[in-house]
């Protein structure tokens, strides 16, 4: 992390790679007191709290959204007040990473989010995360609305139930969020009590939409659009280097003969679901009423032997196989007057 050049308000331990093994990490002392003990320190020097709070919360940004490696774990035990008036982060024991794909959709949804979009919040997150087949994008996106109308509008207080109610919306549609992902939202709710313990009611929601505009603006900045216009173009560049040559084979199986379209009967998991519940409904009822006349026959049946003077063995059978009858034609009549289907 300290390699990779982020804030110089906030100070990393510098690594002494000389004393380094595969188990032991041996990093620069540095002097300061945990925030868990800072508040006299802080008092006594009278250093600007929400600074602080600001250069915690932007560092923790940078690291996630820009770097791709960032500290997993910043609670206020790992977190100095130094002496020079600084932050440092120490204990990197848990440490987290996120590739560029990943990176570039966690800035378009706080980018959304600086916009209050829940359409481009919906689209954000389903890049994040894995999606099932099957998505109601327009409930989705609804329900991304009401999240975003009661945590996200302008003096409401930030508090852990806003990392909840998102993760609830994920699980109540399907979706998986990949554990780089989800160790990010971690540590955006682990420091959330730091920066409490800093200067209590730091407005996280409002320094995150702050910082997702100074990335957009940096964004724009002509040397990042050359750069990005030259990343697109390298990636672009073999596929049409490939075209002519796909477009000749193309031409060249149709000329011949040899083009064909080769389609797969029920290819698509919902299709292969929606057989399998005709045909079990079908048997369920084809065997509900195989039983019910059976059961009927029996009743009919003149004589036979008693277990009793007046009970016969083929009345307990008959009235049994009637009862299994109704429960397999009610199971059926239920499943297909379900709303869903």
């Amino acid at each position: 992390i300290r390699d990779r050049g982020t804030t110089p308000r906030v100070r990393f331990p510098r690594v002494h790679q000389d004393l380094c093994t595969e188990r032991v990490l041996v990093v620069e002392w540095l002097d300061g007191v945990t925030l868990n003990r800072a508040d006299p320190v802080i008092e006594e020097r009278g250093l600007d709290r929400a600074a602080l709070a600001r250069d915690l919360l932007g560092c923790l940004l940078e690291q996630i959204m820009t770097k791709g490696v960032f500290h997993a774990d910043p609670h206020p035990g790992n977190i100095l007040v130094l002496e020079d008036g600084r932050l440092g982060l120490v204990d990197f024991g848990s440490v987290g990473r996120i590739d560029q794909m990943l990176r570039s959709s966690l800035r378009n949804l706080l980018l959304a989010i600086d916009r209050n979009d829940p359409t481009a919040m919906s689209d954000s997150l389903l890049e994040l995360v894995e999606r099932p087949d099957e998505i109601d994008e327009e409930r989705f996106q609804r329900a991304l609305g009401r999240f975003t109308a009661r945590h996200m509008t302008a003096g409401t207080p930030p508090s852990h139930e806003m990392f909840t109610d998102l993760f609830v919306i994920v699980s109540q549609y399907g979706l998986t969020v990949p554990p780089e992902v989800a160790a990010a939202f971690r540590a955006l709710t682990t420091v959330e009590g730091s920066l409490n313990r800093i200067m209590p009611g730091f407005d996280i929601v409002q320094e995150a939409r702050s910082f997702a505009a100074s990335e957009l603006t940096r964004n724009l900045s002509p040397r990042h659009l050359a750069r990005s216009l030259t990343d697109e173009a390298a990636a672009v560049l073999p596929m049409l280097l490939r075209l002519p040559r796909r477009a000749e084979r193309i031409s060249s199986a149709l000329e011949h003969g040899r083009l064909g379209i080769n389609v797969r009967l029920l290819a698509d998991e919902r299709d292969r679901r929606f057989i399998r519940g005709i045909v079990r409904d079908v048997l369920l009822a084809f065997v509900g009423g195989l039983t019910g006349v059976l059961g009927i026959l029996l009743l009919a049946i003149e004589g036979g032997p008693h277990v009793s003077d007046s009970l016969r063995l083929f009345d307990i059978f008959g009235y049994n196989m009637l009862l299994i009858s109704s429960v397999l034609v009610l199971r059926v009549l239920f499943t297909i007057t379900k709303p869903e289907r």
